[in-house]
């Protein structure tokens, strides 16, 4: 699992979307609609491929905690998570602020 996450920390993607977003937001005034359309796309794109990666982190952690370490967690933070989004994102709605969205353990 520490060579998952070794790599995505040094694959710099969320710098680099990070970088992405603030180029946009300067200027976006000044971008076509189709412009807009394109970056936002390039943003979700870059967004599910580090989201691939960090499930891939996921499952390696589950798999060397054993049969059912780590199930708890999972169903107590993730499942709820993943129900408010899709249930926001089939009924055409952004994903509300009341969402239980994941937090980090101290």
């Amino acid at each position: 699992m520490a060579e998952n996450l070794r790599k995505l920390v040094c694959s710099d993607s969320l710098r680099s979307m990070q970088d992405k977003l603030e180029l946009w937001l300067r200027d976006y005034n000044t971008n076509s609609c189709d412009q807009n359309l394109s970056l936002c796309l390039e943003l979700i794109e870059q967004v599910a491929k580090v989201q691939g990666q960090l499930f891939g982190v996921l499952t390696a952690t589950a798999q060397e905690g054993g049969h059912y370490d780590g199930v708890e967690v999972i169903k107590s933070r993730l499942l709820p998570w993943l129900e408010a989004s899709f249930t926001a994102a089939s009924l055409g709605k952004p994903v509300s602020s009341k969402a239980p969205f994941p937090q980090i353990a101290a």
